[in-house]
Parts: structure tokens; C-alpha cells; sequence
């Protein structure tokens, strides 16, 4: 077959989900700093960190309308050269109140990504190119978390004034995201049959394996709430993301104080546990492909319980070796199988309808951001309370059953049709 223009495109947005993260964690790497510089309390800090997640819970839903309503070609772009352009601005930052009202603006901004992954992967792949679209996608997450950390610790190590070293970091990082965003405006149009520069026989190569998709959007979504689709699949990829947002704001902490870690070695061991969750990702991706092709639903509940169940048998097996290697290990594998959750991206194409896509993955963002809302304070109160972390990692094990229960036992992935 002649043309890869679709995987052009999947690569470009990887690469945006990389920035994404980037973007999103610099601030976590250079609070330190950054504390001393503002005089930023505790409080403020939370605060700050609390002004990414309330703009990105809030605009998740209204990013996937727009997106269906107008097409991923002009709400993608805009979108990602917004959250450029708010990072870049960070370079004038002078107060405590600057962060807050940039980290607002950058969860509005970056909203689109998930969201727009789900619609693109909708729009422009084959069923049986779906998973793999989106994991793909999806996992610029773990390269985005393993960089950004060393991206700024590697700007403080070359650069004596560490406010130049900062600042530097926050416009580098935004202006990548906005040339990324040109690129993609230029390249992606809304549905391959509009793209002018796309071969033949691409083009019939994705129609032949994907439904026709309308861009006229239907507006009426008050269906999904009486669904059992739609609440089994948002909670389970909810509590999918509790555990995520679990692990990455507690992984290393865990690793430092109850395994004993010396802190280099934590960091070097939070990065190898990120990586191996890059490399599942994919894998999971291809094999979940190769399922779908036979059978969808059968395809996505096998890859949904393969995942669940292993990250919950892991955190279970984690608790219960002595030696912090052996932990060290099967967190690795744990991660591995947790990240195969990026199917999660290509499972809405049968679920719903294509031209529903970009709002039902919003959707999706709201429920995970809300999930990764509640669960680590819930797992961090456990520590305060008990000065342990053995409660908060057990609680992780039954969050992975609703996972499973979720997503596998209430979940059917055969799409609903709108009247």
C-alpha cells in the first residue's frame, strides 16, 4: 500500500502528548527552586498545582464538543498553541498569583489532547488500527513524565543562575508545543477523504476497514447517562486513572521512605518504571489490534482484563516482598501492563458513533481527572494517619477491581446507535 500519511500524523501527535507532559510536570521539577525564589507556602503550592486540574476537569467536556462540532483540524491546533504560548509566558513569571492564573489556563489548554486523540483516531484509522493509534498516542505520557524531570534537572546542572535555568525551561518547553501545533494544523484535515495530498490507495485502505463518518454532530447526549456502556466504561478507566495518578504522584515517595531507596537511586528507578510502561503501551497496543480484528468486543475485554488484573495482582505482589529490587521489578511489570490502558483512546470508535467521538472522550477526561483527583489525597491522608504506606497500596489493589469490574464485566464494546 502506498502512503503513511495517518501514522505522519499519529507520530506528531505522540510528540504532542510528550510536550504535554513535559509541560504539565516542569513546575513539580522546579518548585524547589521556585519556592525560595516567590516565597511560596505549602498552601500556595497545592494551590498551584490545584489550578492545572480545575481548568483541565472543567474544560474536557467542552473541548470534545468542540472538537466534534468543528472538526480536529482547527480545535487541536489552537488549542496546543494555546498551552504553548501560556508555558512560554512563564518566562515573565513574577508571582505567586502569575502561576496560579498560567496553571489555570495551561489544564484549559491542554484539555484538547486526550480528547483529540480520541477523535483523530476515529476519524483516520482503520478498526484494526485503533489500539495501536492510540497507545501510541497515548504513550507519549510515560516519555513525557521520564523527560520533563530530566529536562529541567539537566538545565539547573548546566546553568549557574538557576532563574535564568527555570525560565529557560518553561519557554523552551512552550515554544516546542507551539511548533508542534503548527505542524499538525498543517498536515491534519478533519476526515482523509478531505485531505488533499493523501494517496489513492491510502485512502481506500482506511475507508475499506472504518465507517462512514458525518461531521454534522449530534448534539443529544443525555443517552450515555442511561447507558451501562457508558457508566461501567468511565468509572473503570476512572479508577484506572486513580491508580495512575496514584503511583505518579506517590511512586517515588513510596520507593524513598518505605522501600529505602537512597534518592539517586529513586529517581533512576522512577524513570526505569516509566519506561517499561512506554514499552507496554505499545505492546499492548499491537496485540489488542490483532484481537479486534476478530472480534471487538471479545478484543478489548481481554486487553481490559489482561491490564486489570495484572496491575492488581502487581501492587498486591509489591506489598508483599521484603526485598525493594524484587519491588522495584514487579512495579516494572506492573506498569507495563497499567499503561496497555491506552486502548482506552480507540475503544469510543465502537462504543459510539465517530462524530460523537471528540465528546465522548471528553467525557473520559472528566471522569480519569476526577479519579485522579480523589485518589491521592485519599492515599496521602492514609499516610499522614498511619505514617505508612502499606493502607495507601492497599487501597490501590481494590481501586484495580473496579477497574476490571468496569471495563471488562460491564463494559460491551459494541456501539450504541443514536436516534
Amino acid at each position: 500500500m502506498k502512503g503513511n500519511l495517518r501514522w505522519k500524523i499519529v507520530l506528531i501527535v505522540f510528540a504532542l502528548i510528550i510536550i504535554d507532559y513535559i509541560d504539565r510536570g516542569l513546575i513539580n521539577t522546579a518548585l524547589p527552586v521556585l519556592k525560595s525564589e516567590f516565597h511560596i507556602s505549602s498552601f500556595e503550592a497545592g494551590v498551584i498545582g490545584d489550578g492545572f486540574t480545575f481548568g483541565y476537569l472543567i474544560m474536557n467536556p467542552v473541548v470534545g464538543y468542540f472538537l466534534d462540532k468543528y472538526g480536529p483540524k482547527r480545535v487541536f491546533g489552537r488549542f496546543a498553541i494555546l498551552w504553548g504560548a501560556v508555558q512560554a509566558i512563564n518566562v515573565f513569571a513574577f508571582s505567586t498569583l502569575y502561576f496560579i492564573v498560567t496553571r489555570i489556563l495551561l489544564g484549559i489548554g491542554e484539555a484538547v489532547g486526550f480528547p483529540g486523540v480520541t477523535k483523530i483516531t476515529a476519524n483516520w484509522l482503520r478498526k484494526d488500527e485503533k489500539a495501536r493509534g492510540g497507545t501510541i498516542s497515548d504513550s507519549g505520557v510515560n516519555l513525557g513524565i521520564v523527560f520533563g524531570s530530566l529536562f529541567m534537572l539537566g538545565l539547573f546542572a548546566i546553568i549557574p543562575n538557576q532563574d535564568l535555568a527555570w525560565r529557560l525551561g518553561f519557554l523552551i518547553s512552550g515554544l516546542l508545543a507551539i511548533i508542534l501545533a503548527i505542524i499538525l494544523g498543517r498536515l491534519l484535515y478533519d476526515l482523509p477523504e478531505q485531505h488533499p495530498k493523501i494517496s489513492k490507495e491510502e485512502l481506500d485502505y482506511i475507508l475499506s476497514g472504518r465507517e462512514n463518518v458525518s461531521m454534522k454532530t449530534k448534539l443529544s447526549l443525555s443517552y450515555w447517562l442511561r447507558s451501562k456502556n457508558y457508566w461501567g466504561y468511565m468509572q473503570g478507566l476512572g479508577a484506572q486513572a486513580g491508580i495512575f495518578f496514584g503511583l505518579f504522584t506517590w511512586l517515588p515517595l513510596y520507593l524513598f521512605y518505605a522501600r529505602h531507596l537512597s534518592l539517586a537511586f529513586t529517581l533512576e528507578y522512577t524513570a526505569l518504571i516509566w519506561s517499561f510502561g512506554f514499552i507496554g503501551e505499545v505492546v499492548g497496543g499491537y496485540v489488542v489490534d490483532k484481537l479486534i480484528k476478530r472480534n471487538p468486543n471479545l478484543g478489548f475485554k481481554v486487553g481490559f482484563a489482561i491490564s486489570s488484573l495484572s496491575v492488581t495482582i502487581g501492587l498486591a505482589a509489591a506489598t508483599l516482598v521484603s526485598s525493594p529490587i524484587e519491588a522495584v521489578e514487579i512495579l516494572m511489570v506492573t506498569f507495563f501492563f497499567l499503561r496497555w490502558s491506552g486502548i482506552q483512546w480507540a475503544a469510543p470508535s465502537f462504543l459510539v458513533q465517530p462524530e460523537l467521538a471528540g465528546q465522548f472522550g471528553g467525557h473520559i477526561g472528566f471522569w480519569e481527572t476526577l479519579w485522579g483527583i480523589v485518589v491521592p489525597i485519599v492515599f496521602g491522608a492514609t499516610v499522614e494517619a498511619t505514617k505508612e504506606y502499606l493502607l495507601g497500596m492497599e487501597i490501590l489493589i481494590g481501586i484495580g477491581l473496579i477497574y476490571f469490574i468496569g471495563t471488562v464485566l460491564v463494559t460491551t464494546y459494541r456501539q450504541i446507535k443514536v436516534n
